[in-house]
């Protein structure tokens, strides 16, 4: 039956079958050349072309410092790098690392605890179109790791990692000194800005002037124009390979210090988000305006800086004076509208509960009479003059009527605080360069259930090695060492519950609140928004994401 389908004159099949065979082919090239522009890299899923509008504008009392880069950038400047940049680990709402939108697709650590492999996702791109590779990851990281850095973790990382190096174009190992078993969550989207990926070539062809001026990353928004202290104005990339298509086209952050400012422009329609302080949030929702909060989200408290110096607050009784003389529930009650609980121990809040952290402790007393008799015993029977900085923060809108009421309290028993108004990133360089002798300032931070997490905020306050610190005590150095050694996570809750204890017992802080943080936001445009879970920022790509 085959033989007779060929029936005919041979040479003219012939022809008609070249002719078929010469259609098929050149549909084929076709399908081919169409399919290669289409092609999309495993794991990057097409969208649906989308015309992007919109402009999404917030309006903040403090936006870090506004230098794009994670060793130029304070931890408050997270929430705008989370959409420029991807990050070597992705991470969850739930402040819990992912595979799904981090650089690294999976990631191994070795039986020792000593030495982690990341894998890199094939085909991600930086926003001029070159690939970012693992050798693009080690210099983001090395530059994180200098000594000029001021990323908020650096010191930790540096007493963490012994060398990073790439042995494919996707392929990067870290080794570390000693067991690092949170080394992925430090390096996540979920912890700080260390993580973050930048393009080492074109870095360096611009310097870091040119780069903080045009910013290049290859998270789901691109670099258009920011002025420090003013704002910050992102445009989506077209398509990104996690996120997808945005909601807005442009995302423009504001700093407004003044909260009635902040407040009048998301009433005349200036602004679709802005931060608030507690007290305002009744009022804002009888105008109809849709408010978001992160229960609980942050803990507030002040530090007694350089307690080695030959100061007054390094000894404990001066401590332990300046924490009884606070009435914290007072506090609460009149400057964050009753919208915040007392804490124990700052900064280790009720979430550490999870990582360890002592639920039996109890919020210090209030007893000014106690107080005065511990400055007596202390030999400052008249008091002493210290100084306590003021500025604004998002996160925290009352700070500057808080630190007016604890100077208030300190004053009653004899201490006089001089309130120094500045700007955030002022007192953090003091801060770093040990120029705060013996002074008080105040900040919130986020509550943190992570152990990882936790564990590094500790190092980074209490640890002799790290700029930021406070102590410099060999016994407190070797039980935050005991933790960060540690290869089996119980050993790592146990002795964070010893340090919540050794740093209560010795008044290392000034605890004050557990607080909720509120933002409010026009209901129409941003309907939706998870703040998460994520510390240093508000969960930004759930905000921009499309629904």
């Amino acid at each position: 039956m085959q033989a007779e389908a060929y029936r005919g004159h041979p040479r003219r099949d012939l022809g008609k079958l070249h002719q078929r065979l010469a259609w098929r082919g050149a549909l084929a090239l076709v399908i081919g050349v169409v399919g290669a522009l289409c092609w999309t890299p495993p794991g990057m899923a097409a969208e649906p072309a989308v015309k992007l509008t919109g402009d999404l504008r917030l309006a903040m009392a403090g936006i870090g410092n506004m230098r794009p880069a994670p060793w130029l950038e304070t931890a408050f400047g997270k929430g705008y790098m989370v959409l420029l940049y991807d990050f070597l680990v992705g991470g969850k709402s739930d402040g819990t690392p992912s595979t799904e939108n981090g650089a690294a697709e999976r990631w191994e650590m070795s039986a020792d605890a000593k030495t982690w492999t990341f894998w890199l996702r094939k085909g991600i791109r930086f926003h001029d179109g070159s690939e970012l590779t693992a050798e693009d990851a080690k210099w983001s990281l090395e530059m994180v790791l200098k000594p000029e850095s001021v990323a908020a973790f650096a010191a930790r990382l540096r007493d963490v990692i012994q060398d990073i190096q790439v042995t494919d174009p996707h392929t990067l190992v870290i080794r570390t000194k000693n067991p690092a078993i949170f080394l992925a969550q430090d390096l996540s989207m979920v912890t700080g800005s260390e993580g973050a990926i930048l393009p080492k070539r074109y870095y360096e062809q611009v310097g870091v002037d040119g780069f903080t001026a045009k910013a290049i990353g290859s998270g789901p928004y691109k670099w258009v124009k920011g002025t420090a202290g003013s704002l910050i104005q992102l445009e989506a990339t077209e398509k990104h390979w996690a996120e997808g298509v945005p909601q807005f086209k442009t995302v423009t952050y504001r700093v407004v210090p003044e909260e009635s400012t902040r407040i009048a422009m998301i009433q005349t329609g200036e602004a679709d988000i802005v931060g608030i302080s507690r007290e305002r949030v009744p009022e804002l929702q009888a105008r109809g305006f849709k408010v978001f909060v992160k229960d609980q989200g942050s803990v507030m408290g002040c530090y007694f800086h350089q307690q080695w110096e030959d100061v007054p607050i390094a000894k404990k009784q001066v401590r332990e004076a300046l924490n009884l003389a606070i009435n914290r529930e007072e506090l609460i009650k009149f400057i964050f509208a009753g919208q915040a609980r007392p804490m124990a121990m700052y900064p280790i809040g009720s979430f550490a509960v999870a990582a360890g952290g002592d639920a039996s402790l109890k919020p210090y007393a209030y007893d000014p009479e106690r107080a005065k008799q511990l400055l007596k015993e202390a030999g400052y029977p008249n008091g002493f003059e210290t100084t306590i900085y003021s500025y604004p923060r998002e996160d925290v809108p009352e700070m500057p009527r808080m630190v007016e009421a604890i100077a208030g309290y300190a004053a009653k028993i004899g201490v006089k605080m001089q309130i120094f108004a500045t700007e955030y990133g002022v007192a953090r360089t003091r801060r770093m360069t040990a120029k705060m002798p013996g002074h008080v300032s105040c900040l919130g931070t986020p509550n943190r259930s992570q152990a990882g997490d936790l564990l590094a905020l500790i190092f980074n306050l209490h640890h002799s090695s790290s700029k930021f610190t406070d102590h410099k005590v060999p016994a407190l150095d070797q039980l935050i060492e005991r933790a960060t050694t540690a290869t089996q996570l119980g050993d790592v809750q146990k002795t964070i519950g010893d340090l919540h204890r050794w740093l209560y017992a010795d008044h290392a802080t000034m605890p004050i609140a557990e607080v909720s943080t509120p933002y409010v936001a026009d209901g129409k445009k941003v309907t939706q928004w998870d703040l998460g879970r994520t510390l240093y920022d508000n969960n930004d790509r759930d905000l921009v994401r499309r629904r």
